[in-house]
């Protein structure tokens, strides 16, 4: 079965409890909005829940988010292998402001009894050409992390 990847968005007021120090957006809270989209696109594109977060890689922030900014977060499924599958996510601010923050994260099926990678059995529909240049990234960081 091919999957239908649903590109999908998710929008944060970052508010005071979101900072660090610097009054700029805390890189943990950032990265739990990154995951948390990128886990809604793979359940969204596997039909299942059953799914758990391997890693993040490539992860990058690049530009300052402050208190009351608007960032909005969006997913592109860019691979998916026998078990795993992963995701390209960027942080952007809102209404047009540039890419905050972007990265990889891969996610691996399982069956929830036993807690172990499975098959899913979905295969992604041929790139258009920017997701392919993001399905080589994503490609050579496992590569790179590979035991």
């Amino acid at each position: 079965m091919t999957g239908i990847d649903a590109h999908i968005s998710s929008a944060h007021m970052v508010l005071s409890r979101d900072l660090n120090p610097h009054d700029t957006l805390f890189a943990g809270q950032g990265t739990s909005y990154m995951i948390e989209c990128a886990f809604l696109a793979v359940q969204s594109f596997l039909r299942t829940p059953h799914i758990v977060c391997l890693g993040l890689d490539g992860l990058r922030f690049l530009h300052p988010v402050h208190k009351g900014d608007t960032i909005r977060v969006d997913s592109s499924i860019v691979y998916a292998g026998t078990s795993g599958i992963g995701v390209y996510i960027t942080l952007s601010l809102l209404p047009d402001g540039p890419v905050a923050a972007s990265c990889f994260v891969s996610f691996v099926h399982i069956d929830e009894a036993t807690g172990r990678a499975v098959p899913h059995g979905v295969t992604l529909a041929e790139p258009p050409p920017e997701m392919a240049r993001r399905q080589k990234q994503y490609l050579a960081y496992k590569e790179m992390t590979r035991r």
